[in-house]
């Protein structure tokens, strides 16, 4: 089980590692860690499959949003459904881009040199918070991981995802980078040149991102008047935050899958985000 403790709050990540039918023990172990050191304890992002398990111990579930996974069955970028996804894609190509696949430790010096580079202008490293902490990027600790590179029409990089493998059939997106003056479409181009690529190599779902509130942003007068405060509000702050421009992006995939939580008593909810927030950001 992967946690942080801040606040005398043990903050579980994700869902438990190892096989399911292990989870439950897993679980277990932890609140009695916790509750041993007279932690409270608390979930960030649990799956709905772990989320019976939790409520258990008398924790209560917030939904925050849902994975984003294309499933190689299901995504037919000739399909009416995926027609912007489609023009993005062909956008690239009418700009000249072009992708090509190499594993991590295989990459030429000069890919090395020219994807820092352009993590340095964007201002982009390979380590998040808590909740989503990457790889290392070429340090040799995930040598079969995939790169997908993106180059203009002069040859130069533009765009480049580092995805790392999740058992054998599965690839989990872990850093995307673009240049600024990469044109349109090239991150689209990526994900679809990587599910193509991944069909031809026995991988049925590429993992891409996490999704907050995709229902809020789809229809919030579900919600009634809450959620259309919530959505007018998520609109004025998107130039900070970006959450709706996410959704934005990722709708295109049509692979929202399944819901992710915070698990915590109703009692300690303020205490609770307060910790979330201190690990997110201090991590």
């Amino acid at each position: 089980m992967a946690y942080g403790v801040r606040l005398r709050t043990a903050v579980a990540s994700g869902d438990p590692l190892g096989a399911p039918d292990s989870w439950p023990a897993a679980i277990a172990a932890f609140v009695t860690m916790a509750r041993a050191r007279r932690l409270r304890v608390a979930v960030i992002a649990t799956g709905e499959r772990a989320r019976p398990m939790w409520t258990e111990y008398g924790l209560w579930a917030v939904p925050i949003g849902r994975d984003v996974v294309v499933r190689r069955g299901e995504f037919d970028p000739q399909g009416r459904r995926f027609r912007n996804l489609r023009q993005a894609v062909q956008r690239s190509r009418n700009c000249g881009v072009s992708v090509c696949f190499v594993r991590e430790d295989e990459a030429d010096a000069a890919t090395v040199t020219a994807i820092r580079a352009l993590m340095r202008a964007t201002r982009q490293n390979d380590e998040r918070g808590f909740s989503m902490l990457r790889g290392r990027l070429f340090d040799g600790s995930a040598p079969d991981a995939v790169l997908a590179v993106a180059r203009n029409r002069e040859g130069y990089i533009v765009g480049a995802h580092r995805y790392l493998w999740a058992g054998s059939k599965d690839l989990s997106l872990d850093l995307p980078v673009r240049s600024f003056a990469a044109p349109n479409g090239v991150d689209e181009r990526l994900v679809a040149e990587t599910v193509a690529w991944g069909a031809e190599h026995g991988v049925e779902r590429v993992s891409l991102a996490f999704a907050p509130f995709p229902e809020l942003f789809e229809d919030p007068r579900q919600f009634g008047r809450v959620g259309v405060l919530l959505s007018w509000i998520t609109h004025l702050l998107d130039p900070l935050i970006r959450v709706e421009r996410l959704y934005r992006y990722l709708r295109k995939y049509h692979a929202f899958d399944q819901e992710r939580y915070v698990m915590l008593r109703k009692r300690e909810v303020v205490r609770v985000a307060v910790t979330l927030l201190l690990l997110e950001f201090s991590t």
